[in-house]
């Protein structure tokens, strides 16, 4: 015996029957709705559970038909007493942009209902088409009636309406549980369930309407704007009064190394617009001189998201109009395009100050390496006359003591680092640890890396710049770390003053 539960049959006057409607067990003289099935029935009304009716021999209908064939019942009935049935809305609406991607939008809605004069189940409507109920109205209206339990129409379906222009509705009962009474359906089939249009030739006439009313205030959207085109145009062509533009640059970029890059722009101008100009559809076309020269094309027209096309391997000059941006500057967006040519120039002009910088730092690293040799092999007064020389200082006559963690004298490793790290460096932090593991005061002066001589520099740093603060040459920011305040005091001789 079937285990499904369905709570509609067929009575045998052919009345989808309720179980609630009923005797109970076999003595309810009903059998199965599916045509694929009509197997007699048993009504299962007890205490306990929800009243159901049950196939009374084995079987594979899964009762699918029985909700669909009520709610058609329903449909009938309702139509024999006059009642109505709640309609979607109607609603259509239509957008377009115009020229400058501003969208114009229409839209307009019409509730309805439908008052059930006649409703007939399975009426063919077309070779290939039966609907699940047809129904009239008492105006005289007629409208095509699909229940959705399990299956929801596609698109062919929906398309068969459209082609012999009925209008559709679709009521959507595949959430309704399989217990729920007649009222309850009947409110739901009536009223309550979600339903859609399938086809409307009312929404279709509205559509039309608003298409057209919306396409009209396109077209004179657009009529405006191709007017303060044609002004633009006017000043253009005689090359006066003409607004301000910011001309779009070309650039290409190149590295130096893994921090450092470097870019080469130009920047394409025009120097005379010629008098010539053709109207089309997205404006006007003419053509100018950039630097006195080159002959390109010119497009202008109404700013948008996309630009007209252009025609390949030519040169042209893009003006966008926003007559809405109140700022000239911005008023016009310039795009340079089919200019592969210019910008493969640009690259050749990149590549080659590529190499000239690069042949500029392997020099400099070389000046910078033979000076580094050149003064570590030179003795205390050559160095002594090259710092002062940077200085712009006299020499000191007299050599002070060597300092072996420095590998220098006094007078050279304060000169030093004041010209290095002090000297013109305003705002400048400086650190006695930092200063005294620098690379290239080691460069210079050939000084021990090991840890004595390391600590015995940092020492004699600490005590020196805490000098130089106190003086009010560095402002203290860490216990030894400084802030350059005052560095090109004209009588300040780094050797001297402090000891």
């Amino acid at each position: 015996m079937s285990e499904v539960k369905i709570s509609w049959g067929l009575s045998a006057d052919g009345v989808m029957r309720h179980i609630s409607e009923v005797a109970n067990g076999k003595a309810c003289g009903c059998i199965c709705p599916s045509p694929n099935c009509s197997s007699p029935l048993i009504a299962n009304q007890g205490s306990l559970k929800a009243h159901y009716f049950s196939h009374q021999t084995n079987t594979d209908c899964g009762g699918e038909s029985a909700l669909h064939l009520a709610a058609k019942q329903i449909l009938e009935d309702a139509a024999s007493k006059d009642e109505y049935i709640i309609l979607p809305e109607i609603r259509a609406e239509y957008s377009c942009a115009d020229m400058l991607g501003e969208i114009v939008a229409e839209s307009r809605v019409e509730l309805a209902s439908f008052e059930l004069l006649e409703a007939r189940q399975e009426v063919r409507l077309s070779d290939s088409l039966i609907t699940d109920v047809f129904a009239k109205s008492s105006r005289g209206k007629e409208l095509a009636i699909e229940i959705f339990v399990t299956n929801a129409k596609d698109t062919i379906s929906i398309g068969k309406y459209k082609s012999i222009g009925v209008d559709a509705l679709e009521i959507d009962l595949s959430r309704l549980p399989w217990t729920i009474s007649r009222h309850e359906l009947k409110e739901a089939v009536l009223h309550k369930a979600k339903r859609k249009w399938l086809h409307n030739n009312r929404i279709c006439e509205l559509y039309q309407s608003l298409k057209q009313q919306v396409d009209q205030t396109v077209e004179s959207n657009n009529r405006d704007y191709l007017s303060n085109l044609n002004d633009l145009v006017a000043s253009l062509s005689t090359n006066t009064n003409l607004p301000v533009f910011c001309w779009p640059e070309l650039i290409t970029y190149r590295a130096l190394s893994k921090n450092e890059r470097f870019a080469v722009t130009r920047v394409p101008k025009i120097t005379h617009f010629n008098e010539a100009w053709a109207q089309s559809d997205f404006g006007y076309s003419g053509t100018a001189i950039v630097e006195n020269k080159t002959i390109v094309n010119v497009l202008l027209y109404v700013d948008v998201k996309s630009s007209p096309i252009t025609e390949p391997d030519i040169p042209t000059l893009l003006i966008g109009y926003n007559q809405h941006e109140y700022d000239e500057k911005h008023r016009f967006n310039l795009k340079w395009e089919n200019v592969q040519s210019w910008k493969s120039k640009l690259e050749k002009i990149a590549d080659s100050e590529l190499q000239q910088r690069r042949l500029r730092q392997v020099n400099k690293s070389q000046r910078i390496s033979s000076f580094a040799e050149y003064f570590r092999s030179s003795d205390e007064p050559i160095k002594m006359q090259i710092l002062c020389q940077k200085l712009g200082l006299a020499a000191p006559t007299q050599a002070s003591n060597h300092v072996s963690c420095w590998n220098a004298s006094y007078d050279v490793w304060k000169t030093l680092v004041w010209v290095y790290k002090i000297h013109g460096n305003e705002g400048y932090k400086i650190d006695a640890g930092d200063i005294a593991s620098d690379p290239w005061f080691e460069s210079l002066l050939g000084f021990s890396t090991e840890d004595w001589a390391y600590e015995s520099r940092r020492k004699l740093l600490g005590a020196w710049l805490k000098k130089l603060y106190e003086v009010g040459f560095l402002r203290r920011v860490a216990w030894s770390k400084y802030e350059v305040e005052h560095c090109q005091l004209s009588n300040f001789v780094p050797w001297q003053f402090i000891r």
